[in-house]
């Protein structure tokens, strides 16, 4: 797939723009090949979107949004299919013509069919305000470059989201496209150095189906942790990456997070194996942490990675989980790590269960049982 490139014509423009309405609906319509977002909903209340089909080419329309909830509030999208090159559905805080920008809140998007070149569901990265309350549910995500984001760039908070019931299959793009076909990335950063630092907390993702092909990554800012962060009943299976430019190494990393909760979480990687393939599951810099009911190995059977590599973590544990068949180090320990509490796990098939970069940090892991 080649990538395409948007020219300034005065063409460009976008399809449906909707600013500073209240009970505004859009129900049954299709739309195609919009040059630029398909539907722009700005400084809006009480939007109830329902039955739609939006259709962008996959790789010509470079900046062919589907539905852009822009500073609005008490949005509902539902029982709709959208195919679109960059994201199907996105959330922004945008400042308009002088206007500042307004909090987006109370926004579900539900039953929903979605394909995308870059992500299905996106929160971000334009957060000049802060967006709360969002539920994405009950939908099905196929032929995408990325399963669902959430990226703070420009200050805000993003908090209160749940994204559940959700299956997902992710391809590859061309190599500069926004997405390595991962399930998700979840990221806190500063647009430029001059940025205000915003923050990511209380975010409960549950009940995934997901075959991907890139290193899902969580990450906060080195000055500001995610928080609240939960993934609970998540399956992610592992395939090689269907590109000539191979980018996966981990299935699941997570950086600068506190108050952690990952509970059933399984991967599964495929007999297909890529050579760059490494930890099933990376914590960096994560305090505060619990890990119930983990099942898994590393990528490459017997490789050196381990399957879960902890590096600088503080005040967790790994309970009641389990080293599949092929796995060498269950969990390896380095860096500034203490108080990791390794707790009824089931590590018979592993050839060793616990590690360490150096014997002193021995003493800051408890195995029990």
């Amino acid at each position: 797939m080649r990538r395409y490139y948007r020219k300034k014509t005065a063409l460009n423009a976008y399809m449906f723009v909707i600013n500073d309405c209240i009970d505004f609906s859009l129900l049954g319509v299709t739309i195609t090949h919009s040059p630029l977002w398909t539907v722009k909903l700005s400084d809006c209340d009480r939007v109830f979107i329902r039955g739609v089909h939006i259709y962008s080419d996959l790789e010509k329309g470079v900046n062919a949004d589907g539905i852009d909830i822009c500073s609005s509030s008490n949005v509902t999208i539902s029982d709709s299919v959208i195919e679109t090159a960059d994201d199907s559905i996105v959330l922004k805080t945008i400042s308009r013509k002088g206007k500042p920008a307004r909090p987006i809140e109370n926004v579900t998007v539900t039953n929903c069919i979605l394909t995308s070149s870059s992500t299905p569901l996106m929160i971000g990265t334009e957060t000049e305000a802060d967006i709360r309350h969002v539920l994405f549910n009950n939908c099905v995500i196929r032929n995408s470059n990325k399963g669902f984001g959430i990226n703070v760039q420009d200050g805000a908070t993003v908090s209160d989201v749940v994204i559940s019931n959700i299956t997902i299959e992710t391809n590859r793009r061309h190599w500069n496209w926004w997405g390595s076909a991962e399930m998700c990335k979840i990221v806190l950063l500063k647009r430029n150095k001059n940025s205000p630092l915003g923050r990511i907390q209380n975010v409960l993702v549950q009940n995934i189906v997901a075959h991907t092909r890139g290193t899902s990554l969580i990450s906060g800012h080195e000055e500001q942790p995610v928080e609240n962060i939960s993934f609970t009943n998540v399956k992610m299976f592992m395939n090689p990456e269907d590109a000539k430019d191979k980018r996966a190494t981990h299935a699941f990393q997570i950086r600068s997070s506190r108050k952690l909760r990952i509970r059933d979480l399984s991967v599964e990687w495929d007999v297909e194996a890529e050579p760059k393939w490494k930890s099933a599951l990376v914590l960096k810099k994560v305090s505060d942490f619990v890990i119930d009911s983990f099942w898994g190995r590393q990528g490459l059977v017997k490789g050196n990675d381990p399957a879960v590599l902890m590096e600088d973590c503080q005040d967790g544990a790994i309970i009641d989980s389990k080293a599949l068949d092929g796995t060498g180090t269950f969990m390896h320990i380095k860096g500034n790590s203490a108080d990791v509490k390794l707790r009824y796990c089931d590590t018979e098939k592993a050839i060793r269960a616990v590690s360490f970069e150096n014997e002193s940090l021995r003493k800051g892991v408890r195995i029990i049982g």
